[in-house]
């Protein structure tokens, strides 16, 4: 299939990469020798943001650390601290609004008032972009409910137009990585149609991993529209199949992030799957722990569970490029 026209003029009426704005976490001294100590100390731990839930996917509270394993390429760590997360997100609602979700735009509404209803109070900041066309910001990142509900009656679909989530992806990711956000959070609201978007899966998966930025994807299944199953075994490029590398990022990038894709074969059923995801975000656990020394850092990193009957979703704070957080 020849590259869409829209390429050439994909265009945002603003930048993504100034979204978030946020203090850095820890400022480092080298006045005295204690305090070089600390510094010592606090680059050889790593903290990490993580869900536990049962298996009915609801969120699991008051675990104490013995319960949770952290592996690093597979060797155990000592985990120093759990405890309820305190740090504010910094989140961002990418939304479907190409011809393809046209069928649940009302829908899509109730959820959103859902999220932000749940989401904006105890100082975390949420911004709404949508990607039908090219990606678009709605409301840039407030606290102020009034401001995303206004937003949010805003949002419309666009006759004609393909989905650009991939773009909207990246865009996002970077202008997190580059105001240095601290626990960013993206929720994608996203319908099965056509994606024309000019990066692939891989780019938007390695935008996500250097920002840190949990990822959780909600897809609103239209029956109408269904094309079979997904085959991610093609040897399909971007000017290929344009909904192969979409199908790549939605069967890869929750689970790499720490987050969940859900498919949801009625448009109604979002309201609750997002309150799901509100109480889950709500229920978040900070762990610290520690690691040597490396001037490499770790390829992989991962968080288990002692008790069999729960699952941790977990995603790496910020790292510099020697490995250490910032």
């Amino acid at each position: 299939m020849s590259q869409n026209p829209r390429f050439a003029s994909l265009q945002r009426r603003f930048p993504l990469s100034y979204l978030f704005v946020v203090t850095p976490l820890v400022l480092l001294s080298f006045h005295e020798a204690p305090e070089a100590s600390a510094q010592a100390r606090q680059q050889n731990e790593r903290s990490l943001f993580v869900s536990v839930v049962d298996e009915s996917n609801s969120p699991v509270t008051g675990l104490p650390l013995e319960q949770f394993v952290v592996e690093e390429d597979g060797v155990e760590r000592e985990v120093i601290k759990a405890e309820p997360a305190q740090t504010p997100m910094q989140l961002a609602l990418l939304v479907d609004t190409s011809d393809a979700a046209a069928f649940g735009l009302s829908d899509i509404r109730a959820g959103l008032e859902t999220l932000v209803s749940n989401l904006q109070q105890n100082e975390n900041d949420i911004a709404i972009i949508t990607f039908g066309g090219p990606p678009r910001i709605i409301v840039e990142s407030t606290s102020r409910l009034n401001r995303l509900q206004e937003g949010i009656r805003r949002v419309f679909t666009s006759p004609g137009d393909a989905a650009y989530l991939l773009d909207a992806l990246v865009e996002t990711a970077r202008g997190f990585e580059l105001r240095r956000s601290q626990r960013p959070v993206i929720v994608v609201i996203t319908s099965q149609g056509v994606d024309y978007s000019r990066y692939g899966a891989t780019d938007a998966l390695r935008s996500l991993e250097a920002a840190g930025a949990m990822t959780d994807i909600f897809v609103l299944m239209n029956r109408s529209r269904t094309q079979g199953p997904i085959n991610l075994n093609r040897n399909i490029g971007l000017n290929g199949d344009t909904s192969y590398q979409r199908d790549l990022a939605l069967a890869q990038i929750p689970r790499a992030t720490g987050g969940q894709q859900r498919d949801l074969f009625s448009s109604s059923a979002l309201s609750r799957a997002l309150q799901q995801l509100t109480l889950r975000l709500a229920s978040q656990y900070e762990l610290v722990y520690s690691r040597p020394t490396s001037l490499l850092p770790p390829e992989t990193i991962s968080v288990r569970m002692q008790r069999e009957d729960i699952k941790a979703f977990a995603m790496p704070m910020r790292l510099g490029t020697n490995g250490t957080q910032r």
